[in-house]
């Protein structure tokens, strides 16, 4: 991707990020996909301007869409969440975001997640570091005592599951967070603002762009796209690297 297409992409994420924000405020269309789980018509548009910007820009490569499924990918594929976080985005709470990645033969190149009601724009290009409004991450490690971690409840996974997540972290004296938006919450592990995230399972539309951030901000990741996780979704398990290492043993991730 030239420096120019990667201006006007950003430019373009932003705009609909905008757009998206008028759209909720004069009032959504909203249809029920299952049982807590929704799509607006501002998901169907985000993700349908977008992908005509690939079409038009980018023509080698294929996309991969939460809404509209995989399309071509013989040189890359783009994988997008136009709103991840869309019961959040619906009630009016700020913490839902537009997240994008870029994969090619199997390695995340590039990742972008904005958030408009928060103004945040992550940005990362593998190698190049990670971004929030244009300052580079670089992670800490927390302190032992001090951890928190953020949460994914998936529905693909059993509930007893989850709860015995959070048994284990307490009983190991970790905080969690779950907030409802598992890109944003990958986004904010690259920003310090919790120092991990897990979920039993992610999509790859709502996983790869932070994960990406998470790494080029010093952090480590497990393999999310083996076992072809691009199109099934896998485990997440990413953070600080002590952090994220405590965790695989605490949860037997491997």
């Amino acid at each position: 991707m030239t420096e120019e297409q990667q201006q006007s992409l950003c430019k373009l994420i932003r705009q609909l990020g905008k757009q998206a924000q008028v759209l909720r405020d004069a009032g959504l269309k909203v249809d029920k996909k299952a049982r807590q789980d929704f799509v607006s018509h501002a998901d169907l548009f985000v993700e349908e301007e977008i992908k005509g910007w690939l079409q038009a820009h980018r023509p080698e490569d294929g996309f991969l869409g939460e809404e509209s499924g995989l399309q071509g990918g013989e040189q890359g594929i783009w994988v997008i969440d136009p709103i991840d976080g869309t019961t959040n985005y619906i009630l009016g709470m700020d913490y839902w975001c537009i997240s994008l990645a870029y994969v090619r033969k199997n390695v995340i190149e590039m990742g972008i997640i904005y958030a408009p009601d928060r103004n945040e724009f992550f940005f990362s290009r593998r190698g190049q570091g990670a971004f929030l409004n244009e300052k580079r991450l670089r992670l800490r490690e927390p302190d032992a005592d001090a951890v928190v971690v953020g949460l994914g409840r998936s529905s693909r996974a059993p509930v007893e599951s989850y709860s015995r997540t959070i048994d284990v972290l307490l009983n190991a004296g970790i905080e969690y967070r779950r907030f409802g938006a598992g890109a944003l919450m990958l986004a904010h592990v690259a920003a310090g603002q919790v120092h991990a995230y897990y979920e039993e399972h992610m999509n790859s539309w709502d996983a790869l762009a932070g994960m990406l951030l998470i790494e080029e901000a010093g952090g480590k990741s497990n393999a999310f796209l083996e076992d072809n996780g691009l199109l099934n979704g896998n485990l997440v398990l990413t953070g600080c690297v002590d952090v994220q290492q405590r965790l695989a043993r605490l949860l037997h991730t491997g």
